[in-house]
């Protein structure tokens, strides 16, 4: 188990901790203007999904129809929508023991916690008013926001979140579920302390961190241009931070509007991701396999590290993930990039030139996964994880690797990566296929971005293939 159940949010002892990280207190939306009766118009058609969808691409749907909201307006709403997503499990059980009258909070939350997976959750939560969920939202984050003036019975419920409070001081099981975390991912993260040697601290970190959304990184194209591009963004109005080609960027305007990403000068890229590219290691002239490339984030990448000589072959399973590949590499100005569909369910048919060498040098897996390292980004996958969905990935990633590694050619690099921190789908399933492999060996493995850095957490395996085949 972790070192011990964090402390509530309000003894402050993560603002203690010896990062060079911006401060990890959550915050309420900020309310300006009464904004409840359009959040719960927004509310009532989220709920009216039968499953949880994915939030930020309905919310972007959403919120291109309503051509009254101005800028501000839409990202307050999605900030808000978003935060309520952070904090669904304990809104939901705070409302659920308010009107039960339930006087032991922590062990009916636990008992209750037990009941509500996978999607359970959400089949609770969108049975309530949006109204309640704000007001616990609030009681939660105190800030400057009023009640929803649609509670009516707010003075009744004063003294019993009074009574939670006073049970969150004394049990610590109690804090980590008003924090958001269930207590079903507690075995999934005293494995992912252990393997990374987390401290005490860097395992509360990690936990509270899950509820700050962090920071826009952008990828420059063409490194050698990545001092004018960040004061290009400068002079736009927003702040800059870069590392290496990777740049931090806030404030400002949309980046759409701006010439450096309709010029195809950067693309958004978190950092830890950006760090599985380079774990790649591509170089001009070579031959690459990117195996689920999805919208080409990676693919991208890649190409500008080899600046159009050798080829990518990028695969997915979704046509129109490749279409959206296509479009952003020809505004990149990467033109040494094929697609093609490919389903894992056999080897990859290798072009020519890649089977007159024995296959590619260097393959990407970055494997279909729980997206758990992208909760702090993407709240709402964090309500989809349970120990089913795991066991379906990881026998999926499993099935990947074993069709992408034929196409390694020998002496030739394999890396497997996924955006989750469980060791299951990471550490523990490389180790196992290494054991039925014995052509490959491990060079180094390693999970990147937070709370180590300001971004989503990921993870990456570097696994080289022998020179000569296997006896």
């Amino acid at each position: 188990m972790p070192a011990g159940y964090p402390q509530a949010l309000a003894k402050g002892r993560v603002n203690a901790m010896p990062y060079n990280l911006p401060s990890l207190q959550p915050v309420m939306p900020d309310f300006r203007g009464y904004r409840y009766p359009h959040l719960g118009q927004l509310w009532e058609r989220l709920t009216a999904e039968p499953e949880l969808p994915q939030v930020d691409r309905w919310l972007s749907q959403q919120l291109r129809s309503q051509k009254q909201f101005g800028r501000q307006d839409r990202l307050f709403y999605a900030d808000a929508l978003f935060t309520v997503m952070r904090y669904l499990l304990p809104l939901t059980l705070l409302e659920e023991g308010y009107q039960r009258q339930v006087s032991d909070m922590a062990a009916y939350a636990l008992e209750r916690d037990a009941e509500l997976a996978g999607d359970r959750i959400w089949q609770a939560a969108r049975e309530l008013p949006a109204s309640v969920l704000w007001y616990w939202l609030i009681q939660l984050l105190p800030g400057t926001a009023e009640y929803p003036r649609e509670i009516e019975d707010e003075p009744f419920r004063t003294p019993y979140w009074e009574r939670v409070q006073a049970q969150w001081a004394a049990d610590e099981r109690l804090a980590w579920l008003l924090d958001g975390w269930r207590p079903a991912w507690h075995d999934w993260l005293a494995e992912r302390q252990q393997a990374s040697g987390w401290t005490a601290e860097q395992v509360e970190r990690f936990c509270t961190g899950q509820n700050i959304r962090p920071p826009l990184w952008l990828r420059v194209q063409k490194p050698a241009q990545a001092a004018a591009v960040e004061q290009e963004l400068k002079q736009v109005g927003f702040t800059v931070d870069a590392d290496e080609d990777a740049l931090k960027a806030r404030g400002g305007r949309s980046i759409f509007q701006t010439a450096a990403f309709r010029l195809g000068g950067i693309e958004i890229q978190d950092w830890a991701s950006q760090q599985i590219s380079r774990a790649v290691g591509a170089r001009p002239g070579e031959l690459i396999w990117d195996a689920c490339a999805g919208g080409g984030g990676k693919t991208l990448a890649l190409a500008s590290r080899m600046n159009n000589l050798g080829a990518i072959t990028a695969t997915d399973i979704r046509a129109w993930k490749l279409e959206e590949l296509k479009r952003r590499a020809k505004r990149a100005g990467w033109f040494n990039i094929r697609r093609f569909e490919w389903d894992a369910e056999a080897p990859l048919k290798l072009p020519r030139e890649a089977r007159q060498q024995g296959g590619f040098d260097r393959v990407l897996v970055d494997a279909p996964c729980t997206s758990a390292g992208t909760w702090r980004r993407n709240p709402d996958a964090r309500w989809r994880l349970s120990s089913h969905q795991v066991a379906e990935l990881t026998r999926l990633q499993t099935r990947i690797l074993d069709q992408a590694a034929p196409a390694v050619r020998p002496g030739g690099t394999l890396v497997y990566a996924t955006c989750s921190w469980l060791t299951a789908e990471n550490e523990q399933l490389v180790m196992a296929w290494l054991q039925r492999q014995p052509e490959f060996r491990l060079s180094h493995q390693q999970l990147v971005g937070f709370p180590e850095a300001d971004a989503d957490t990921m993870y990456y395996a570097v696994l080289r293939r022998s020179e000569a085949p296997a006896q």
